[in-house]
């Protein structure tokens, strides 16, 4: 007989047909479920065997080229009869697979880093286990786990709901539809009732918008309907960065470049240089082929940005999509929370207004304040257990606060039970519960100060209820306002005697008695300040973002050097009156808003976007996500952010810091400045190898220069190896005093103009080596020779100078031990393949003097003065420029 679909069943049935409990699991139970069924995960795509992985190093446009230039050299060596030749294949087929060897390494070691940074920030769902709340990774949810979901949360796994409150769910990832769908209890609903009809049951994948409910996991992994969709997919493709996209573009252009180049130089040899044969021709031209080719680029550039992530995720900022990490480096806004992020988001009272008095919390009499203690803990959603307490900061506040009186949520629920509630939304700012108290149901409102005015119309004072008229509204104004310009942040509670029998609706929060104030502090971070100022340093500007009151925003935003003296702030209701354009108009002198709602974040950020702005935005609620969406990096809570947020965001903190957001920029603009220095070192030294072998080609097509093999050589060893150390450098000193890069900014800018000077320098060096050694001596193999001496070590000597946008002379040059064991390493194998004569002799080279090592060192050294020079002239240009 076929099972009845899950939605078919009550929530009794479905319990029973589980083995589960209304109270969860056992922890016992659960890990045994876990270990039966295996975790609760979509399975990946097909993945690609080690193998795979090696052999797709092959597909790259610059390899692929060497491979051609390899089965050329051998055809051209079987039509001579020589050889040497085979040598030579050799010799290209070696370096290239040790090429691809290195590739595969980094990538490996790149998906490893991400695979990690994934856990790091994998979604975790809220579950009962052995009758208590625990906070555990969704991974580990089993069937039978009994849920507890409220608004913001991602739904990880199929559930059938066994009590809920106003529970809405966003549902469009699985069906299509944007509008959130109403949830409830049911004894079962047909079998034929579609998938987005199934209101008793919450989907794997959809997002709780609103309310809160409690709901029995009846399927995971593979066996939710979202595991069904993923079925029937293909795995997507590897996310492809902007800077990844601009080299492959280079990488193509080069390749053109290549083959223009070849064919021009291949004809010239032919056609016009006479004395050149056909199989000359041929090995110049593949020469210039292999010189044009930074094949160590790709693997270079991906063990930057692995290594960048990695490090961003110790400085607590988790990279969730590659993108963020080369826009960090261009960030020129950052729109942020107040709350836990610029302060600690560790709410604790400090005063009262009751009884129409304002005290200390100290001075609470809870025998004398029975309705304004109730209120506290029963209108209040956050849970205690064993670790502590879970859930809202403010309202974990209120239950600290209460346990000092031997007062807890758990004891209060059961003496005076929740019949009902309204709960908190965006809109209303307010949150009500219907509880038994005394055989009455109170309804209980806590909310901000202004919503909860709206409501009242009488006070309670030393247990007797009055009007609450001018004179006591007057007195409760004046105590909300000094609590407010002392940076608290304050919540009013009220409460009525709930007389009807129907269901709450807006009728129930009118004509209530207002019980009063409670003032909380949350104080601003003491590193706060400091990353403020850094951003004023850095050209970036930050903009604080509060629900707050006005007084409570600026008073934290003025502690952290946010707001200055004359600064504009502006709060919800000025900006709902002002229109896009007069937004536009007055943005860039606002510093701080106030009382706004999600809807506002969400404008703020395209008004930025217009004005061309590389903007930042951070947020925690469910209501953020556009907004966070929306930015062009989009920030995460990673402690009190709801999972949908997480989600959406390009980044997470792990820390709430805004102190963590500033050192991922400046994390960001380290890795960029890192991939132009090496892009600026391996296309700058290639160029000298191109234009060395052509105008020696042009001007003395009678001598042999260099070949493929000594030109692999140089790329490989003297120029790859060092790369890699340089890609790890750490930051400039002054990278976070230098205004943020332009959006359109190029691979180049900054760099072109010492990359000019390098190669122009390193040519005349190279040519006029080869030259005058040639013509005081006669002799074309020492020649050739010295000039590849000269080559190499001018590129190793020039990245002592590249290591640094600024005089080498100011820096520390010991503090990357890996830079210099490269740098050594790479001389030393000039030195060994060119003092043995039988290796010597393998790559068509000859062994030198002391003598002539002497001048080629001196030659070679001469590029660190030159580009050292450069950049104290292009210093003092800017300087004058600046005046």
């Amino acid at each position: 007989m076929q099972e009845k679909p899950i939605h078919t069943l009550s929530a009794k049935k479905a319990i029973k047909k589980f083995g589960s409990r209304e109270i969860g699991l056992s922890l016992v139970d659960a890990q045994e479920r876990l270990e039966r069924d295996g975790p609760n995960q979509l399975t990946e795509g097909k993945k690609h065997g080690k193998l795979y992985k090696y052999f797709s190093q092959f597909k790259d446009v610059m390899i692929i080229i060497l491979l051609v230039a390899a089965v050329i050299n051998f055809v051209v060596t079987i039509v001579s009869g020589t050889t040497e030749g085979y040598i030579d294949v050799a010799i290209i087929l070696g370096i290239v697979i040790l090429n691809s060897i290195i590739g595969y390494i980094q990538e490996d070691k790149a998906e490893k880093a991400l695979e990690s940074l994934r856990e790091m920030s994998e979604p975790y769902s809220k579950v009962f286990r052995d009758g208590q709340v625990k906070k555990i990774p969704t991974k580990n949810l089993v069937v039978g786990d009994v849920l507890f979901l409220e608004a913001g949360d991602i739904v990880g796994a199929d559930c059938l709901i066994l009590e809920t409150k106003a529970l809405s769910c966003d549902e469009s990832s699985l069906t299509g539809e944007s509008k959130a769908v109403s949830k409830m209890v049911s004894d079962g609903l047909p079998e034929n009732t579609p998938l987005g009809d199934r209101t008793n049951m919450v989907f794997c994948g959809s997002t709780v918008t609103f309310g809160h409910a409690t709901a029995l996991v009846v399927a995971t992994g593979m066996n939710t309907e979202l595991g069904h969709i993923a079925s029937m997919l293909e795995q997507g493709k590897p996310e492809t960065t902007p800077i990844q996209k601009k080299l492959s573009k280079l990488g193509k252009m080069l390749s053109i470049m290549v083959i223009v180049l070849a064919v021009v130089i291949f004809v010239i040899n032919v056609l016009v240089r006479s004395s050149h044969s056909i199989i000359d021709a041929l090995l110049t031209t593949i020469a210039i082929a292999v010189a044009a080719i930074p094949e160590s680029l790709p693997a270079v550039v991906t063990i930057v940005m692995a290594t960048g992530v990695s490090r961003m995720a110790k400085r607590n900022a988790v990279i969730r999509k590659m993108h963020a990490v080369e826009t960090l480096g261009s960030c020129e806004v950052i729109c942020s929370d107040k709350t836990g992020t610029l302060t600690l988001n560790k709410m604790t009272v400090k005063s009262f207004y009751v009884n129409g008095k304002t005290i200390d919390e100290s001075e609470f009499d809870v025998t004398k304040n029975t309705h304004f203690i109730n209120a506290m803990v029963l209108c209040n959603d956050a849970i205690e257990n064993d670790e502590g307490f879970v859930g809202d900061p403010t309202e974990t506040g209120l239950l600290a606060f209460a346990k000092k009186f031997d007062i807890t949520k758990t004891k209060f629920n059961k003496l005076y039970p929740r019949e009902d509630e309204m709960p908190f939304d965006s809109v209303r700012k307010d949150m009500t519960t219907f509880n038994v108290v005394d055989d009455k149901t109170i309804a209980y409102t806590k909310g901000a100060p202004d919503v909860i005015l709206k409501h009242v119309n009488k006070i309670l004072i030393d247990d007797k209820i009055v009007e609450f008229d001018a004179v006591q509204k007057r007195k409760f104004m004046n105590a909300l306002h000094k609590m407010s310009e002392k940076g608290l942040r304050t919540l009013a509670l009220c409460y009525r005697v709930h007389k009807s029998k129907k269901e709450p609706g807006e009728a129930d929060e009118q004509s209530m008695v207002m019980l009063g104030i409670v003032a909380m502090q949350d104080p601003p971070r003491l590193e706060a300040k400091e990353a403020v100022m850094e951003c004023h340093r850095a050209g970036i500007k930050t903009v604080m973002i509060s629900g707050d009151y006005e007084a409570v925003a600026k008073e934290i935003a003025t502690e952290v050097g946010i707001y200055h003296e004359g600064d504009k702030l502006l709060n919800g209701a000025e900006l709902a009156a002002m229109t896009d354009d007069e937004l536009l108009k007055v943005i860039e002198d606002v510093v701080v808003y106030a009382r706004v709602t999600p809807g506002d974040k969400l404008r703020i950020v395209n008004a930025w976007k217009k004005l061309g702005k590389t903007v930042a935005m951070t947020g925690d609620g469910v209501n953020d996500a556009p907004s966070i969406k929306a930015a062009d990096i989009g920030v995460g809570m990673g402690v009190t952010g709801t999972e949908v947020t997480k989600q959406v965001a390009d980044m997470v903190l792990t820390d709430d810091n805004f102190a963590s957001i500033v050192g991922a920029v400046e994390e960001g603009r380290r890795i960029y400045n890192n991939i132009q220095k090496v892009i600026a070192f391996l296309i700058g030294s290639n160029l000298v190898e191109v234009f060395s072998i052509l105008l020696c080609t042009l001007f003395y097509p009678e001598l042999s220069f260099f070949g493929a093999i000594q030109i692999l050589i140089i790329n490989f060893i003297t120029d790859a190896l060092p790369a890699i150390a340089l890609s790890v450098e750490r930051a400039e000193k002054d990278i976070m005093k230098k205004h943020p890069r332009g959006r359109k900014e190029g691979l180049f800018a900054g760099v072109w103009q010492m990359m000019i000077v390098q190669c122009v320098w390193q040519v005349l060096c190279v040519v006029l080596t080869f030259v005058i050694t040639f013509n005081l001596t006669g002799d074309n193999l020492l020649a050739t020779t010295m000039a590849f001496v000269v080559m190499s070590l001018t590129e190793l000597f020039y990245i002592i100078s590249i290591r640094s946008f600024h005089s080498i002379f100011v820096q520390n040059p010991f503090y990357n031990k890996w830079f210099w064991i490269t740098l050594v390493g790479s001389i030393l194998v000039d030195v060994v393949l060119i003092a043995i004569p039988a290796l010597a002799g393998v790559v068509h080279l000859t062994s030198l003097s002391l003598a002539q090592w002497g001048i080629a060192v001196l030659v070679a050294l001469s590029i660190v003065p030159v580009v050292e020079l450069f950049k104290v002239v292009k210093y003092l240009i800017i300087r004058k420029k600046q005046k």
